[in-house]
């Protein structure tokens, strides 16, 4: 027998996404609401955990000192003991574009920082999360990862343990990836009734509504107060950092104050078609393309200029310097 007790880094990362999908079936099974609460949790978990060893494991196929924090204290005996720090999630994006030529897309970027944040919530505070949103976020990123695989590795060349891995997760992703589209086929009437839908910061669906101060996402029932909502689409699907963060470094925090209802609820780098980049109040739903939208020079914020962009003044202000001329 053996009792040796030893993972590649390629087969740790691939035991953990596989055991994910694992838990994630499970709780789909599960009617008591302690044990589904526990499946989600180390679905979670796992798969963070997978698709950060994965990514590493890209990284050393590369040069094994990249998987170092700090290159200079690189090692061998450090390397093949374990005794380092490990590089940090920002920092092996960056090496993966720069040493590996890899670079991800700003989707994927959101993607991912969106799934560790989730995780971090789960570890460190309390958290309100659905099956549904696990299912969807879940299926999109083993997706990500299966692709990233593909286009990254060189699979034929895999250990027959990393092999057996990889077939089991796109075995189970099959089936996680059915239960979503067949819930994306359920509510498609209905989201095809709303005035305008959006893309839910939970599930990651473009499924989420906002109406009269109530934001509701129909796939995975996710309710959000309307700045919550705002918020959680700038740091999770644009993939912005948070405002405190982003205002000291310079930045500009994307969320202005709404036209129609008044509230700061109005996301202004909403993606639109051809790389646009379009408007979205998550607090009465109003939404307008970024062609027909201006910024007023006096007070700083956007209206709908009707057609005749270049007056770089709202209504609002227009009126109030005739009023006070007169």
């Amino acid at each position: 027998m053996d009792t040796d007790f030893h993972f590649t880094l390629l087969e740790n990362g691939l035991d953990f996404v596989r055991s994910s999908l694992e838990h994630l079936t499970a709780a789909q099974g599960d009617t008591d609401n302690a044990g589904q609460k526990r499946h989600l949790k180390y679905a979670l978990i796992h798969l963070c955990s997978g698709v950060e060893l994965i990514l590493k494991e890209r990284l050393r196929q590369e040069n094994w000192r990249l998987v170092f924090q700090n290159q200079e204290e690189a090692t061998e005996e450090a390397y093949e003991t374990g005794e380092f720090f490990s590089v940090d999630f920002k920092a092996l994006q960056n090496r993966l574009g720069d040493d590996c030529g890899i670079d991800l897309t700003s989707e994927q970027k959101a993607d991912l920082k969106s799934f560790r944040s989730r995780r971090n919530k789960v570890e460190h505070f309390n958290v309100i999360d659905t099956l549904f949103a696990m299912q969807s976020s879940t299926a999109n990123m083993v997706s990500f990862l299966v692709d990233f695989i593909d286009q990254n590795f060189e699979v034929d060349e895999f250990e027959e343990e990393e092999q057996a891995l990889l077939t089991d997760i796109r075995n189970n992703l099959g089936s996680c990836a059915a239960v979503v589209q067949a819930r994306v086929a359920l509510i498609e009437p209905e989201v095809k009734a709303l005035p305008s839908v959006i893309r839910c910061p939970s599930c990651l669906q473009m499924a989420m509504n906002a109406d009269g101060g109530t934001v509701r996402c129909l796939f995975c029932f996710s309710a959000l107060d309307p700045s919550d909502a705002a918020e959680e689409y700038v740091t999770k699907v644009l993939g912005y950092p948070g405002r405190f963060e982003l205002e000291k470094d310079g930045g500009e925090w994307p969320v202005r104050s709404c036209p129609e209802c008044g509230h700061d609820t109005f996301a202004t780098g909403v993606p639109g078609r051809y790389d646009s980049r379009d408007f979205y109040c998550f607090n009465c739903g109003y939404e307008n393309s970024s062609d027909q939208m201006e910024l007023c020079h006096d007070c700083g914020e956007y209206y709908d200029h009707g057609g005749e962009a270049g007056g770089h003044i709202c209504p609002d202000c227009f009126h109030a310097k005739v009023s006070k001329d007169d």
